[in-house]
């Protein structure tokens, strides 16, 4: 048997194109067609001479111009191909093409202030479905103990989808008054690692996790999570690999992280164990997130309010997330009209006043008085 493979370079190419997604060919041709469409309405020759100058100058321009066939604006993701001449060149790394990039930039600056062109892919979970999904997990076994406490956390906390997968036990704190008597709060800022500095002005807000009395407590699933971190965990990441063999060995937890795509399933697997089809109700670990900010809003929270907790830049940044049910629409027209029932009350009560006052109003009459008008 030989040690190395025969095939020819032309087999590979053939591989290679097997078993790429006839789409990405498709994009390919379709944005170098666009990019040499623009370039010739904007008179730029593209050759083999056109030095790498010119072509930053290009890119600047294309990547702030650039629009849909019917007009609307969009954001460029796809990488520019200049292959067409066997030119060797990196836009996104070179440095003369740094004001090609800041362009790009600013083009997606545009685009992320307006709410149109932020569309959420997840949809809010429903207050009393979050309940039956918290509901399933038992908390004595390793795995479960993780989910339920990321459930909770994830809507308190206003998780943005991948939080959960790079958060940090560093990030929590417990909290205490000015003479160090805990508050039995727990204090949640990314600004908590081993290396800050005490001095160190928090560069994120800080939120709370605050203990109930109900099973559902945050403060002490984290304290239950953190007392099964035995001395071999040396990783300061919160969410660990379940050992397979702890109930043998009763060690709960292997010195490894949960990965990223494992942790991205949890809430989409919790929400199809109570029933709901989460493939097509876009369920994932970001609906958390969303449901958090629809709780709130429900709840009467304004935006100010809303924003301490989301951490969003701007109201504008929260009205994909606001989603009305008819029984908050219902609450919102019931506040109108109790408002319009106490401002008719009030004018009601002040014409009667005011017609009483009249009618009790005596008339002056001045008799036998002399008035002098100075000059």
């Amino acid at each position: 048997m030989k040690r190395f493979g025969t095939s020819s370079g032309t087999e590979i190419d053939k591989e290679i194109e097997d078993l790429t997604p006839q789409n990405t060919f498709k994009t390919h041709k379709y944005v170098w067609k666009q990019f040499t469409e623009f370039c010739e309405l904007r008179n730029y020759k593209l050759c083999a001479q056109t030095s790498e100058e010119q072509l930053a100058s290009i890119l600047k321009d294309w990547a702030f111009n650039m629009k849909r066939a019917d007009g609307t604006e969009y954001e460029e993701r796809t990488k520019k191909f200049y292959e067409e001449f066997n030119r060797e060149t990196n836009p996104f790394r070179g440095v003369i093409f740094e004001d090609a990039r800041k362009a790009r930039a600013v083009k997606r600056k545009k685009l992320q202030a307006i709410p149109e062109k932020r569309k959420t892919n997840s949809v809010a979970l429903k207050a009393e479905e979050i309940s039956k999904i918290i509901s399933i997990f038992d908390e004595n076994t390793p795995d479960c103990l993780e989910n339920f406490f990321n459930q909770i956390c994830s809507v308190e906390l206003a998780w943005r989808g991948n939080e959960a997968a790079f958060c940090l036990t560093d990030y929590f704190k417990a909290e205490c008054v000015s003479y160090g008597q805990p508050t039995g709060r727990i204090e949640y800022n990314t600004i908590f690692t081993n290396t800050a500095q005490g001095g160190e002005k928090h560069t994120a807000e800080s939120k709370w996790l605050t203990p109930n009395k109900n099973c559902e407590d945050p403060v002490r699933l984290l304290k239950k999570m953190l007392s099964k971190r035995t001395p071999n965990i040396k990783t300061n990441r919160l969410f660990l690999t379940p050992n397979p063999d702890w109930q043998k060995t009763k060690i709960w937890y292997k010195n490894c992280r949960v990965g990223l795509n494992q942790i991205s399933k949890w809430t989409r697997l919790a929400a199809e164990s109570i029933g709901l089809d989460a493939k097509k109700q876009k369920i994932f670990n970001h609906s958390n997130r969303s449901s958090a900010v629809s709780i709130l809003a429900q709840s009467g929270a304004n935006l100010q309010e809303i924003i301490k907790i989301t951490g969003h830049s701007s109201s504008e940044s929260l009205k994909p997330y606001l989603k009305h049910t008819n029984e908050h629409h219902g609450k919102i027209l019931k506040k109108i009209r109790n408002k319009q029932d106490s401002a008719n009350s009030t004018i009601t009560s002040t014409s009667t006043s005011d017609s009483t006052s009249k009618d009790n109003t005596t008339n002056i009459y001045y008799n036998n008085c002399t008035f002098n008008f100075n000059q």
